[in-house]
């Protein structure tokens, strides 16, 4: 069975460097998959910097009105307007190189890359976050480092990048009231705590994810941590192609 879905960006661009990314982006989305439908959620980018390469065709633009809450945005407006049936959640900074058959997937959710749940860094802000949602209190004991017997039942999002349905993620956003997260998260360090909460909510919610963690593996991992753009441009001319279906650049923002 062949289902209905596409694509969510963050973009946040400063620079003319980081105007790069998003192009880069649809560019590629755009050769492997010429017509599904790309959305981007700009986090409040300096539109002097901004500027499309192409005039792209079936994409939409929506312009945030929560300024630095980053990557909860594409979960937050996907939750209000069905785009389509399945989204595939990813930064700007995210280069898809190989075409992975999204139309077949069936599960509910699925990280795209992963970490260790015991990557449990700000434990407090976590904590913090968290007792915002409805059953928060519920969550909690997931989030704390003294409970170790209980990492294995989650791990970590890692950037908040994930294959989601509407339907599953209609379910959480409604149990957990996860809209009142755009009143708790502000800043780099929350939206890293996300990380840690989203991957618990997903395993939780869809216990196979202890199993299969993720669909492109653990981000710790990868042969290219780290990346900066310009080591990923110059593999590119240097090589003609990647080492990974999807490659992932670090960059300070």
């Amino acid at each position: 069975m062949s289902y209905n879905f596409g694509f969510i960006i963050t973009r946040h661009v400063n620079s003319e460097q980081t105007n790069k990314y998003w192009n880069q982006n649809v560019k590629l989305i755009r050769t492997l998959y010429p017509n599904r439908k790309i959305v981007i959620i700009d986090d409040n980018s300096n539109s002097a910097f901004l500027k499309a390469d192409y005039p792209y065709k079936n994409l939409t633009i929506v312009q945030s009105e929560y300024p630095g809450r980053g990557e909860l945005l594409p979960y937050y407006y996907y939750s209000k307007h069905k785009w389509f049936d399945r989204a595939i959640i990813i930064h700007d900074s995210v280069f898809i190189h190989s075409r992975i058959p999204f139309e077949t997937f069936n599960m509910p959710v699925m990280p795209l890359w992963h970490f260790s749940s015991n990557n449990l860094d700000n434990v407090a802000n976590n904590i913090r976050i968290v007792r915002a949602l409805n059953h928060g209190s519920q969550l909690v004991p997931y989030l704390n480092s003294k409970n170790t017997a209980l990492f294995h039942k989650w791990n970590g999002c890692f950037g908040v990048q994930s294959f989601i349905t509407h339907d599953f993620l209609t379910s959480i956003t409604n149990k957990y009231n996860l809209h009142n997260l755009v009143n708790v998260v502000h800043n780099r360090t929350d939206r890293c705590s996300l990380e840690r909460i989203f991957g618990l909510i997903f395993g939780l919610e869809y216990n196979k994810l202890v199993a299969v963690k993720s669909i492109l593996g653990n981000i710790e991992n990868i042969d290219y941590y780290g990346y900066s753009y310009n080591e990923y441009i110059n593999l590119l001319r240097g090589q003609n192609k990647v080492i990974r279906k999807v490659v992932k650049v670090w960059t300070g923002r």
